[in-house]
């Protein structure tokens, strides 16, 4: 039995988004979760939101950083 593993971060980042992904899930569209989607991350950074988005919408098909 394997176990979900959720990806970190992969830098201590200034000013990082880690602690904005609540507000940010708040401005998401709905229709995310209603098929499949490209996400693009111009400001990868340390990857947070990337990673965030990658663990949490398994309908999420292509990442563009």
């Amino acid at each position: 039995m394997s176990k979900h593993q959720t990806a970190k971060p992969f830098l201590k980042w200034a000013d990082g988004k880690t602690q904005l992904i609540s507000e940010i899930e708040k401005k998401l569209p709905s229709k995310l979760v209603q098929g499949n989607f490209t996400y693009i991350e111009p400001f990868v950074g340390s990857g947070a939101v990337l990673f965030w988005m990658l663990s949490n919408f398994p309908n999420l098909k292509k990442a563009v950083v």
